[in-house]
Order: structure tokens, then C-alpha cells, then sequence
């Protein structure tokens, strides 16, 4: 399973080199056009039916609806909390097994782990340098975990959302699932389009936000935490 992924990440990174290749700009993606869809799931373990619903049963959909799809297990991202190597390791290849068992077709899309592949971090230093740090400190999730955290968070917390940026931005991707907790994060990748855009020339389309459905959110969201309090229930 760590031979594949990592076989599948480097068909990733010859991807992106294809995708980069030459002056080219990206044109406009037209209205209502998926063209291109992007989406990560952190590796915090066996997802449990609240991600199912909230997440990957539309990836699964996506991949079978339109093409070409990318979906990361983005471990840089977990890393703004304390992990244990070993743990972090363990849980990637439990989700990249998940994710096969639950319907992602390597055949139909793109599993790629997002460490393998530096040119995330590379890109997210640039935007880092186009954003300005007061527009990071009044989103909405970093005053809630700095609060829960008595305004102790970690820098990664609060550079998280630029990682994310760059984790859409990198592939061009024209369409984003999420919820509606991460709307705000995707008018931030929106706005790092169009600043890199205006700045340096029409390269990078404006994604757009697929929104999960409100029912499918409310019940995801009782699932979730539902498995928080009873982390042996299904």
C-alpha cells in the first residue's frame, strides 16, 4: 500500500509538471463547467459514517460524474497538533485504505499523499507572501481554536488556510467540495486567484465551491459528533 502510494504520487508530481508546461495561461473555466475538482482529507484515523456522508460518498460521486479528480490526504495539515510519527504514518495508510474500500477508483481519479509532493509547500510560501496577516487572524476557525486554546495556537494553525490555497491553486482545480465550515477558507483561495492573477497574468482559474447538501451536513455533522463521545460506535 506505501509502494503505491507513493507510485501514485509521482504520477501527481509529473501531472503537475504537465499542467505547468509552458507560457500558457489557464483559460476561464466556463459557467457551470467542472473541469477540474480538488478535495484532501486529513489522516486522523478510520473515517468514521459522519465523513462518509459529509464527504467522501460525493467524492465518490464526483469521480464517477466528471473528470479529471484529485483527492490528497493532506498530512501536512495535521500536523498543527502534536502527532506521533509512528500514529501519523499508521493513519495514512488506514484512510488511503478507507478511501479504496469506500469507492475511490484509482482508475476514475488521483489518491496521492500531499507531503509527497513539495511543490505544496513551495506554493504556499507564496501566497504566504501575498497575504496579509490580519486577514488570517479574523477567520472564523482561528479565533475558535485560539480560543479554546487560550490564544495559544501554533503558527501552522493559523497558516493552515494559505496551505489550503495552495493545495487547490496547485492543480488548477476549478471545483472544490466542502463544507460549510471551510466557505470563508475557499473566498481566501478565491481572492489568492485573482491577487496572483492581476498581479502576474491570468494563470490560475477562480474555484469554485461545491457545497455539500444541508441535510447531508446536519446529519454528518450528528455523526461526527456522535463518534467524539463514543469512539467505539460505528
Amino acid at each position: 500500500m506505501a509502494l503505491y502510494s507513493i507510485w501514485k504520487a509521482r504520477g501527481s508530481w509529473r501531472f503537475i509538471r504537465a499542467l505547468h508546461k509552458g507560457p500558457e495561461a489557464a483559460p476561464a473555466p466556463q459557467k457551470g463547467a467542472v473541469k477540474r475538482v480538488f478535495s484532501g482529507i486529513q489522516p486522523t484515523g478510520i473515517p468514521h459514517l459522519g465523513n462518509y456522508l459529509g464527504a467522501i460518498e460525493s467524492w465518490v460521486r464526483l469521480q464517477d460524474d466528471h473528470g479529471p479528480v484529485l483527492y490528497s490526504i493532506v498530512d501536512l495539515h495535521s500536523i498543527t497538533v502534536p502527532q506521533d510519527p509512528a500514529g501519523l504514518r499508521q493513519s495514512i495508510l488506514d484512510v488511503t485504505a478507507a478511501l479504496l474500500a469506500c469507492g475511490i477508483n484509482p482508475e476514475k481519479s488521483i489518491l496521492f499523499q500531499q507531503s509527497q509532493v513539495s511543490e505544496h509547500t513551495q506554493l504556499s510560501w507564496i501566497l504566504t507572501c501575498m497575504v496579509r496577516l490580519p486577514r488570517l487572524q479574523h477567520l472564523h476557525q482561528w479565533k475558535a481554536k485560539t480560543a479554546k486554546q487560550k490564544h495559544d495556537g501554533a503558527v501552522g494553525l493559523l497558516m493552515y488556510p494559505v496551505l489550503q490555497a495552495a493545495d487547490v491553486l496547485l492543480y488548477k482545480s476549478t471545483h472544490v467540495p466542502v463544507g460549510e465550515d471551510q466557505v470563508q477558507h475557499m473566498e481566501l483561495v478565491q481572492d489568492l486567484a485573482r491577487g496572483f492573477n492581476k498581479k502576474y497574468g491570468e494563470f490560475f482559474p477562480v474555484p469554485t465551491s461545491i457545497l455539500t447538501p444541508p441535510e447531508l451536513r446536519a446529519a454528518a455533522s450528528r455523526l461526527g459528533q456522535r463518534q467524539r463521545s463514543s469512539p467505539g460506535s460505528v
